[in-house]
């Protein structure tokens, strides 16, 4: 019996079926796997594979290479919005953390071009396996990484309002050094002060922190009478003294401090004045 014209037999059905499904397989081949959310991870993507072997030339041995997981991440000159937009890394590329300032990172992307990007624009990097990589953000506790700071204080010096200023700087956790100037101002003479100390915190992590001082100086007094001819009065100082700190950020603390000036004068007597102040430091 003759077939007639533009009939398929079941043969032909198979081998058209069989056909259409192996010109199929390899596109199910290079399927990429799918993250939770129905998203493809990122370290599966075309440009992770692609830039995997590739760093820059000069990069610092502990630098720690992420991959970004945003669709773009901007990078700016200098670590402030101030500054302006100096590169753009897109999804999927590689980036190396270097440090970090304050709320700021500075990266460096494959190239070698070096960028500072903010924390809170890298709340989607990852390793190379995949896994999230969170950068801390700044806290409290790091006024323990602030070697210098600035303060200020009012108090009593000897019955006479004391206005002071002073620099430190932090050699290690225990051990700082502080330069000293203060103003008195008093009802019958005001004076001047200039000292250098040295400050020992034994508790350094806590808090609420005490502190012990020992220093030296010159104390200048400047007498207020004006019946009576007087001259000006240079004494060397002894510093002794007892504080402590409080901090209530990462920028600021208050300090509380009682001190003994030993004033070793001209005259047959030496002088001992107390001092009591109330003040804050700002950490640079």
């Amino acid at each position: 019996m003759k077939r007639q014209p533009g009939n398929f037999s079941l043969r032909q059905a198979y081998w058209l079926l069989a056909l259409a499904g192996a010109l199929l397989a390899p596109c199910t081949a290079i399927a990429q796997p799918v993250a939770e959310g129905g998203s493809v991870a990122v370290t599966e993507s075309f440009s992770a594979r692609q830039f995997t072997q590739q760093a820059p030339g000069d990069l610092p041995e502990d630098a720690e290479r992420v991959v970004v997981g945003s669709e773009f991440l901007n990078l700016y000159t200098g670590p402030g919005r101030g500054y302006v937009i100096s590169n753009v890394v897109e999804y999927g590329e590689p980036l190396w953390l270097l440090k970090r300032r304050t709320d700021w990172v500075k990266v460096m992307t494959r190239r070698g071009k070096t960028g500072w990007a903010k924390i809170a624009d890298l709340d989607e990097i990852f390793t190379a396996q995949g896994e999230p990589v969170a950068v801390p953000t700044p806290g409290i506790d790091d006024y323990r990484e602030q070697n210098l700071r600035l303060g200020f204080a009012y108090g009593d010096f000897a019955g006479a309002n004391s206005m002071g200023v002073s620099l430190g700087y932090r050699f290690t956790q225990n051990i700082s050094a502080e330069v000293r100037a203060a103003q008195t101002i008093g009802a019958y003479s005001d004076s001047q002060t200039y000292q250098v100390a040295v400050v020992h915190q034994p508790f350094p992590q806590w808090r609420l922190s005490p502190y012990f001082l020992l220093g030296t100086g010159i104390n200048i007094t400047s007498p207020n009478a004006t019946i009576v001819a007087t001259e000006d009065r240079q004494d060397t100082a002894m510093l002794t003294g007892i504080g402590v700190t409080t901090y209530l950020s990462r920028r600021f603390a208050l300090r509380a401090e009682v001190a003994n000036h030993y004033l070793l004068t001209s005259r047959e007597n030496n002088q001992e004045i107390v001092e009591w102040k109330l003040g804050f430091d700002v950490f640079m």
